[in-house]
């Protein structure tokens, strides 16, 4: 007689059947993980390039910045308030793209420190406040303002 019986059979090609079925779900669940894998690398550079965008316009802003203060004049002269008002400009740009790395990358994504921006608008309120009562010289204000913005182009340029 025949030694394997008919639902021996059935079960042997039941059990290729199963083994076909899981064969193709841990290829699909490789090919899976593969497409998982190559978008999570393609959000990290967009996330790397987004944040190198946003340092770059901040170097920028600080450039700006500086070059302005540098071309503050040592006198009290008309135009004064105005460059003021362009330097703060720059500054507060600094502030808002400061704000949109820590709000994509956390506290660890800031870029510009808050007491670095705090001591630049202090110098400029402290500046503008000199002007407005014309009573002390703004040399000493102008070259702190220049000291804060050069160190601060030092720190982002590392």
């Amino acid at each position: 007689m025949y030694r394997y019986s008919q639902q021996m059979r059935q079960n042997t090609a039941n059990l290729r059947l199963w083994n076909r079925i899981l064969a193709i779900l841990l290829i699909l669940a490789i090919a899976g993980g593969a497409a998982l894998a190559v978008s999570m690398n393609r959000a990290d550079k967009i996330a790397d390039k987004a944040r190198q965008q946003l340092l770059s316009r901040v170097r920028a802003c600080c450039a700006d910045a500086r070059n302005l203060s540098e071309k503050l004049s040592t006198s009290v002269q008309s135009n004064t308030a105005l460059q003021l008002a362009h330097i703060r400009q720059n500054i507060y740009a600094m502030d808002q793209l400061n704000t949109v790395a820590v709000s994509l990358d956390g506290e660890s994504g800031r870029i510009v420190p808050v007491e670095a921006l705090s001591a630049l608008y202090e110098d400029i309120d402290t500046y503008f406040s000199i002007i407005t009562t014309n009573t002390v010289s703004v040399l000493e204000i102008r070259a702190l303002m220049l000291n804060h913005l050069i160190a601060l182009q030092g720190l982002l340029s590392d």
